[in-house]
């Protein structure tokens, strides 16, 4: 005896899926969603259609759906592209870190500094002022000139 789904069972899986997407937001379950609804239309034409075949259908055509129509939805100018240099030339003060190792105090955050031995004997203690060059890697470059 073959198992069968019943059609509606398969559409309302289907809606319950694209409406789970809403809460979702990855933009991927709403695919399989659709597979399911079109397999489930299907079967209610082509009534007696196998379990297996019936879910086989459901997963083929969500992946064949997400593959070709998940890029061309997402509008490409949802985000902009941030440019890894974000902070320019700032000042900053020197920290100890609870390691010893020097920190700054720049932009709102402590970085560890990329090039101690450009700072001067003079600057090193904590509280001093320095100019911070640049950041890159997630440390901060002081300026040659400090």
């Amino acid at each position: 005896m073959d198992v069968s789904i019943v059609w509606w069972l398969l559409v309302t899986a289907g809606i319950a899926l694209v409406i789970a997407e809403v809460f979702i937001g990855a933009f991927i379950v709403m695919w399989f969603g659709l597979g399911a609804v079109v397999a489930g239309l299907l079967t209610f034409f082509v009534p007696g259609l196998n379990a297996g075949i019936q879910l086989l259908l459901t997963a083929l055509l969500g992946a064949v759906l997400l593959y070709f129509f998940r890029d061309r939805c997402i509008a490409g100018e949802n985000a902009s592209q941030e440019s890894l240099h974000t902070f320019s030339r700032t000042t900053g003060e020197i920290h100890k870190a609870e390691t010893g190792a020097m920190t700054v105090f720049a932009n709102g955050t402590f970085w560890q500094i990329g090039n101690p031995e450009d700072i001067p004997e003079e600057k090193r203690k904590p509280g001093s002022t320095i100019t911070v060059a640049e950041f890159r890697n997630n440390k901060a470059y002081v300026s040659n000139s400090d």
